[in-house]
């Protein structure tokens, strides 16, 4: 049986030439058989004697062979650690960039989609007054100033430029509808801040009791993409 010790620095502690497995190494010994043990609540730390060669043993040289093998797998080691922490700090961004990128060169090899844009006489309960959507060639399929039913504000004219005069003779959003809804048939629609144009959209066909243009599931936000390939997370 195995002698019993208690921890370092209560009583009946180890004699101070018994050692544990990680000493033994310091020393240049291999394991064989524990002399003695102290018993912890987590785990049991083993003692040898370094001096009884029923308890331990010289370590066996490594051979060159094994010594290269021991190299490689510690630089294999070492990179897979120096990976995770750049992957931690920045990597994840660099692979989100990869993505936004092969996502647009899909999109252009495509020509299912749109382009579309709108100006507005605000942010909330606002109505378009230009429109604005083109083909996967940069060609224009529509191209008109709106009518809204409600005055544009200064502050937002500043914003885009757009006065009440300017849209005085413009057609009123239920003229511009079916023309909408025409070029948009059948395609994907790429809207950057999708979630704002598609909701000023449903606005204006709910205001006008139109029927809903049901963009949400065929669009894709550029605003979205271009924040992951720049890293923008907000």
């Amino acid at each position: 049986m195995v002698t019993k010790y208690s921890w370092w620095g209560n009583p009946n502690e180890p004699p101070e030439h018994l050692k544990t497995k990680k000493q033994l190494g310091e020393l240049g010994l291999s394991p064989l058989k524990p002399i003695s043990i102290i018993e912890t609540r987590k785990y049991d730390v083993l003692l040898y004697d370094p001096n009884n060669p029923e308890c331990c043993r010289p370590k066996r040289k490594s051979t060159p062979k094994q010594l290269e093998t021991l190299a490689a797998n510690r630089l294999k080691a070492k990179i897979k650690r120096d990976y995770r922490e750049w992957y931690r700090e920045v990597g994840f961004i660099e692979r989100d960039r990869i993505d936004a990128v092969l996502w647009a060169r899909e999109q252009l090899s495509l020509d299912d989609w749109v382009l579309l844009d709108t100006e507005t006489t605000g942010l909330y309960d606002a109505e378009i007054v230009e429109i604005a959507i083109v083909n996967n060639k940069g060609e224009p399929l529509l191209d008109t100033l709106i009518k809204p039913s409600i005055p544009i504000p200064a502050e937002v004219t500043e914003i885009h430029g757009i006065t009440d005069e300017m849209v005085a003779d413009a057609p009123p959003f239920p003229e511009v509808y079916p023309r909408i809804a025409q070029v948009l048939q059948d395609k994907r629609i790429l809207i950057y801040n999708a979630q704002f144009d598609i909701k000023i959209l449903n606005y204006c066909c709910e205001l006008h009791k139109l029927p809903i243009l049901m963009l949400k599931k065929r669009s894709d936000c550029l605003m979205e993409w271009a924040a992951q390939w720049g890293g923008q997370w907000s």
